[in-house]
């Protein structure tokens, strides 16, 4: 299995899809994720089994607890976006590491960050916006030549 598959495979299901938006939030325990997405503590364990075999999560550490026994912390591993695009004499998946490397950490951020937020925020949709028109565009002329 390669990794797009290994990855598609590890989300296709709703429940994983939340936990894994939930750990985007932060550090998190099996009981607590129960408890927010109204799941049994039990087949949350199996979901976070299934996420950290395809190493998507990792365990965290663990965090005493004053009601009980230690509770182990899981965090999202690393990150990642897939994009898929279909359409007639359209099909691709492609998959991009989300990861900072040593030149990003030495760029200096501006101090404001929600403006710098906003702004890359609003940059993203408008390239999203761009991308879906020439996709449009390119679906057109690959329905064109096949209709030849």
């Amino acid at each position: 299995m390669d990794e797009i598959d290994a990855i598609l495979t590890a989300i296709e299901n709703q429940t994983r899809r939340e936990i894994l938006k939930r750990l985007a939030e932060g550090k998190q325990y099996a009981l607590q994720l129960a408890k927010e997405l109204r799941v049994s503590q039990q087949a949350i364990l199996k979901h976070l089994e299934i996420l950290e075999k395809f190493n998507i999560i990792r365990k965290a550490g663990v965090e005493r607890s004053d009601m009980g026994p230690p509770r182990k912390l899981y965090e999202l591993n690393r990150g990642f976006s897939i994009v898929i695009d279909f359409a007639p004499g359209v099909f691709q998946i492609r998959r991009y590491t989300i990861e900072s490397d040593e030149e990003d950490k030495e760029k200096k951020i501006n101090e404001d960050f929600g403006e710098t937020l906003r702004k890359i925020e609003e940059e993203l949709q408008r390239l999203e916006r761009k991308r879906v028109e020439l996709l449009k565009m390119k679906e057109r002329i690959l329905r064109e030549i096949m209709s030849d």
